[in-house]
């Protein structure tokens, strides 16, 4: 549906072409990764392309785990990508195939060094993917990490190696994610100094990043153990209502606590005190894994395409499914699993739904107010001035029989209109709706002056704008005037209105 669709959201208004150059958010590597589809937004091209990398995601991880069984590889290639975070990250897919190339070389990290890997140039080039996967999106090195915490622990219960060799491993593990986070911030800090420009926007929390302390440790903690437990649950049901994608996560909780006890007795762990220990450290390394960035740079925000990383206990419980189970209970075990896919699919599908809507929405605003300017358009009016924003989806929305609140994890992703997005309104009348200003085809010699985006927008190193939009200074004194608070909110008919030259739009009542 998205691949053969043009559904633009809040970002791509900006990403119809774009260099990707995201240097100053710390992703200096996130230009090549995207330029083998071009750096338009081609929906089929970067589809295909996507597809590809997370194809090979699930060939290296049904290699990492030593897979046979087709149905349990099937099962792999199904959960990676119909995984929540896969939604989301489609949802902006002019970066999607640059992202899931880092996917495939956080995989590859993990084949790279496993246990009893002794060659140092296997090491190295390992050293190298996690360095690159971190430059091009740095929430990719968590889903190396919890790869190789869940490849270790179905290796514990195997039990084919001896402590020293699982020491080698975790030795090995250290330097290449130590040297290879210590390579990548050294790397990024010598290219923000070299091209001159702004150190880390303030965006995501990436400018935080370092800045530690014992009060911000305590609160990722709590952040960490409320954001791996909303993943499979969302929210509160108890009080908003059960879900089929919080339904069958409970079930799936359940099926995973059964599956490692049945692991554990059958592989008689339980005997082996460093083996049980070591597995038990890496279960509770999980939710640290997945959310490592809270302890790197305390004012992130994790979104629902950060979290691609805990798909991977979902495979694990399909690996140790088909490994210590009895078929009979494996199967239904499996069925669950297929239920979680195809719940998944159809979960993207109803965002992507949305997604339609929501632009058909927004198109028609946006011609309208188009209309409603030209109409007014005299010839003396120089700037554009988009006052409020449209009505988010209130909670009830998010809870009535729609729907809405199905797409469970995605539901944050939806805009009723994108006029309700920051500050989109403007994007949309130029980019979309080709607004365009008498004044400056009378006046060809004083051009369409270009707008300051500011560090807080997360837009491509160069990326400019032109659209005569008034200034942030001129928006505050016309939001605090008589004049505009007289005026009615779209789509009242004094709801667009010529003020002083400046073609004033209000979408909202305002303070």
């Amino acid at each position: 549906y998205k691949f053969t669709n043009t559904l633009p959201g809040h970002d791509s208004l900006f990403n119809i072409y774009s260099s990707q150059n995201m240097v100053k958010l710390g992703r200096w590597a996130l230009a090549p990764a995207c330029a083998i589809s071009s750096f338009f937004d081609l929906p089929w091209i970067i589809g295909i392309i996507s597809v590809f990398w997370i194809a090979l995601t699930a060939v290296l991880t049904a290699d990492i785990f030593r897979m046979e069984n087709p149905v349990l590889i099937f099962l792999t290639g199904g959960l990676l990508s119909t995984f929540p975070a896969i939604a989301q990250t489609f949802y902006f897919e002019f970066t999607a195939d640059g992202y899931l190339l880092a996917m495939a070389l956080a995989a590859l990290t993990v084949r790279l060094s496993l246990i009893g890997e002794r060659r140092r140039s296997r090491l190295f080039l390992a050293f190298c993917c996690i360095t690159v996967v971190c430059a091009i999106y740095q929430a990719y090195v968590c889903f190396a990490l919890v790869l190789s915490l869940c490849y270790f622990m179905s290796e514990l219960l195997e039990n084919r190696y001896g402590k020293k060799q699982y020491s080698v491993w975790i030795r090995n593990q250290l330097l290449i994610y130590g040297l290879g986070m210590a390579a990548y911030y050294i790397i990024w800090q010598l290219i923000l100094r070299l091209s001159g420009g702004p150190g880390p926007a303030p965006y995501m929390g990436i400018e935080t990043i370092g800045k530690i302390s014992l009060e911000t440790l305590v609160s990722s903690v709590i952040h960490t153990i409320s954001s791996f437990a909303s993943v499979f649950l969302v929210w509160n049901f108890l009080e908003r209502g059960m879900t089929v994608y919080t339904a069958l996560n409970l079930l799936f909780l359940l099926m995973l606590f059964l599956t490692v006890i049945a692991a554990v007795r059958k592989s008689r762990l339980y005997q082996r005190k460093f083996h049980l220990l070591l597995f038990c450290l890496c279960a509770a390394a999980l939710p640290f894994a997945v959310y490592i960035w809270f302890f790197v740079s305390p004012g992130v925000q994790y979104t629902v395409r950060m979290e691609q990383s805990v798909c991977v206990i979902y495979i694990l419980a399909a690996v140790l499914l088909a490994r210590w189970v009895s078929p009979k209970k494996s199967d239904l075990a499996v069925l669950l699993l297929a239920a979680i896919i195809f719940n998944n699919s159809v979960t993207s599908n109803i965002l992507y739904h949305f997604m339609d809507r929501c632009y058909e929405k927004s198109y028609a605003t946006a011609l309208e107010i188009s209309t409603h300017i030209h109409l007014l358009d005299d010839g003396t009016i120089r700037q554009i001035a988009v006052l409020g924003k449209t009505d988010w989806f209130t909670e009830e929305e998010y809870e009535s029989p729609s729907g809405l609140k199905e797409l469970a994890l995605l539901k944050s992703s939806v805009y009723n209109n994108l006029f309700s997005a920051g500050s989109v309104p403007e994007l949309f009348l130029s980019h979309v709706a080709g607004l365009e200003l008498s004044y400056y085809k009378e006046h060809p010699e004083e051009p369409v002056p270009t707008v300051d985006t500011g560090v807080t927008w997360p837009v491509p190193a160069g990326w400019e704008w032109k659209f005569p939009l008034v200034s942030e200074d001129v928006k505050a004194r016309l939001i605090q005037s008589e004049e505009v608070r007289e005026m009615g909110c779209w789509p009242a008919a004094d709801s667009v209105k010529v003020i002083d030259g400046i073609a004033v739009i209000k979408l909202e009542e305002l303070s």
